[in-house]
């Protein structure tokens, strides 16, 4: 792990969110065309969990909050929609416009941390490092970078 620095690693998490992103949005829409709400609906609801994860690891405090409104919308959603909207899209959407911004502002910001936070960091990357192995495609460039974390 001491090859990389922490910005590098979370470059390579931000863009794994990313695909786990891309693949939320094809479930989704795959949602509104589909007679399967229920099975649909749990598929997106476990990629928004593997999202999480990332962002959980990444350890910013506003993407935290994202999910944590995403949460809230999820328990009090039907005051907050307008009749008739879809509140699982809703939410996602909500999600993902959210994260779009802070992984950009992420991506400009470089984060001062002291070695705790960096030794915290390497812990917790490494104690989860099999989990984002499986967020990856096999072979593909990220899973060839997580796996040699």
């Amino acid at each position: 792990m001491s090859r990389y620095d922490r910005r590098d690693i979370v470059m390579e998490l931000i863009e794994l969110s990313r695909d786990v992103k891309a693949e939320i949005m094809q479930q989704l829409n795959y949602y509104r065309a589909s007679v399967y709400k229920s099975e649909t609906a749990a598929v997106v609801e476990g990629k928004i969990e593997q999202l999480q994860l990332v962002a959980d690891l990444i350890g910013d405090d506003e993407l935290s909050d994202a999910f944590r409104d995403y949460e809230a919308m999820k328990k009090g959603g039907l005051e907050m929609a307008p009749p008739g909207e879809c509140l699982l899209s809703l939410r996602t959407m909500n999600l993902m416009t959210a994260t779009d911004r802070i992984f950009a502002d992420l991506i400009n910001r470089h984060p001062a941390n002291t070695p705790q936070d960096a030794l915290q960091f390497s812990r917790n990357i490494q104690k989860h490092r099999r989990q984002l192995l499986s967020l990856c495609r096999q072979g593909s460039r990220q899973w060839a970078f997580f796996s040699t974390l």
